[in-house]
């Protein structure tokens, strides 16, 4: 006998949890091109662009509200130095200034910052 698990969200819609899909963390690596910071009534933050270095001529886009994530990614693109950040995906992410995004975009919860010299 199979049991079904379901849940009902706000809007009174059932949803079957079995075939929802969970969070999936990648971690990443690449150089930041571009850092854009937002203190907007809808979004206090920043995002950065960063070119993958797996994945040569690909681009992705990072968010994070995290002031620390911040000065990580500012001080990658002041020195050029290699970094690695970890994240999920995201299906339908914010756009701080309206839009929409033409890369894939990350909401991240982790950086390191690397000095290959």
């Amino acid at each position: 006998m199979k049991i079904r698990i379901t849940e009902k969200l706000k809007t009174g819609i059932k949803r079957d949890i079995a075939k929802t899909v969970p969070l999936r963390n990648v971690e990443l690596f690449g150089h930041v091109i571009l850092v854009e910071g937002y203190s907007l009534p809808s979004y206090v933050g920043c995002h950065a662009l960063v070119a993958l270095r797996d994945t040569p001529g690909k681009i992705v886009a990072v968010l994070t509200s995290e002031q620390r994530l911040q000065s990580l990614l500012e001080t990658a693109l002041a020195t050029a130095n290699l970094i690695a950040f970890w994240g999920y995906k995201l299906s339908s992410p914010p756009t701080p200034r309206g839009g929409r995004w033409i890369v894939d975009v990350y909401n991240i919860d982790g950086v390191i910052l690397y000095n290959m010299a």
